[in-house]
């Protein structure tokens, strides 16, 4: 078997491994907020559309892809009252649009809107949302409503991550309020509006209008309750101002065109790669069999080379090696002639100075610069001058004047 063939069955292997992987692993739940009629995530808007038309029988229910508000001017408005829904996380308008709903309102339709900011529709109505952050997350808040006959004796209870936000009063308008709902704190998370002719229904927690909420008995009827405030009439489910962006809402209008579940095609052709889990698996496979094969076939193909012993220094043993041979041969003299040679190299190279003529100037100038009393110094080189008087000298005069230049080392590197 060639080392190409074991390649391709481990990249086989893995192929089929990341196939069986994807086919049997459980989808996971995304639990980003959408409130779209289209979605069945948990906190989608599909159930809560479903039940319109229990909540609203005989009346139409028109699912709006495209903003509903531009066709409601005073030039072509419908005789028959209209009421607007709309559920987000974040409401927002620029100007011509929010002009348009607060005049759709005043002709006497209702606006049903639950968002947890209202951008620039708070600042007309002079009013905001916060939260309550001295609780944590994972806690619960409870929310009932004024109305003695929708008001619960057991409150409804949400996890606080989900109905943490409020209404505040910001500039202590004229602009009168009813409140319909509060939370635990006796704080305002549903509130009436008179706008003209006609009604703004505003809530602060749009998660309770989610599925998440909605198929649990004792929460669906928070939902279901706020929503008889509205009158019996036609009912526009907004979309289009759900999206946060220009760029989504051309995608929310596009889906409407064409199919809901075909992706728009003003997305990034990355974007689309990687939402598709088909597509994506494939470009993480195509990533892995890039790293495979740089690992193991984009490296440089050349012969073994062999491997070279570091050279060893075998000039300490040629010198034991000679010096043990005078040393033999009693000639003394000539090991400490090699001696005073060595340490005469030694002071040129260590404290530059001039070693061919020794006197008192240069013994002063050494024993500056190296530290040593200069007593030591002239016995020192007075020894070595007397080596050049005489023809031999014994073992012990070597092993003295080998302790005295070993002596002066050891001073010298301390």
């Amino acid at each position: 078997m060639t080392q190409k063939t074991k390649y391709l069955i481990v990249l086989g292997i893995t192929l089929l491994g990341f196939i069986l992987i994807e086919i049997y692993k459980p989808k996971p739940v995304i639990w980003t907020p959408t409130y779209s009629n289209q979605d069945d995530i948990p906190f989608g808007g599909e159930v809560l559309y479903k039940i319109l038309p229990e909540l609203f029988p005989s009346q139409q229910i028109h699912d709006e892809k495209f903003p509903v508000l531009a066709r409601h001017t005073e030039q072509s408005v419908d005789l028959q009252r209209t009421s607007y829904i709309n559920i987000c996380n974040t409401f927002t308008l620029d100007s011509i649009s929010l002009t348009k709903l607060l005049r759709f309102v005043s002709m006497g339709n209702t606006a049903f809107i639950s968002a947890e900011d209202f951008g620039s529709l708070g600042d007309t109505l002079h009013l905001s949302t916060d939260y309550i952050s001295f609780l944590k997350k994972g806690t619960a808040t409870s929310l009932n409503f004024t109305h003695p006959e929708l008001r619960q004796k057991k409150p409804f209870v949400f996890r606080m991550e989900d109905a943490e936000a409020f209404f505040v009063d910001t500039t202590k308008s004229t602009i009168p309020w009813t409140v319909l709902a509060y939370n635990h704190l006796k704080k305002p998370i549903f509130i009436k509006v008179k706008w003209g002719n006609g009604t703004l229904l505003l809530n602060s927690t749009p998660s309770a209008f989610s599925n998440y909420y909605l198929i649990k008995p004792q929460n669906c009827y928070f939902a279901i309750n706020a929503l008889r405030y509205l009158p019996q009439q036609t009912i526009y489910w907004d979309e289009y101002y759900q999206a946060p962006s220009i760029g989504t809402r051309f995608r929310v209008m596009n889906k409407s065109i064409r199919k809901a579940s075909e992706a728009s095609y003003d997305e990034s052709p990355f974007r689309f790669i990687v939402s598709q889990p088909a597509l994506r698996w494939a470009y993480y496979l195509t990533l892995l069999a890039l790293v495979i094969f740089m690992v193991f076939e984009a490296k440089r193909r050349q012969r073994i080379i062999p491997i070279i012993d570091i050279p060893q220094n075998t000039s300490v043993i040629f010198v034991k090696t000679i010096g043990q041979l005078y040393f033999n041969k009693k000639e003394h003299l000539t090991i400490a002639k090699k001696k005073v040679t060595h340490f005469l190299h030694f002071i040129r190279d260590n404290f530059y100075l001039n070693t061919y003529q020794i006197d008192e100037d240069f013994l002063t100038e050494l024993s500056n610069k190296s530290g040593l009393e200069l007593g030591k110094l002239q016995a020192l080189f007075h020894t070595i001058q007397h080596l050049n008087t005489v023809n031999s000298i014994s073992e012990k005069d070597l092993i003295e004047l080998n302790k005295a230049i070993e002596e002066f080392y050891q001073m010298v590197k301390a």
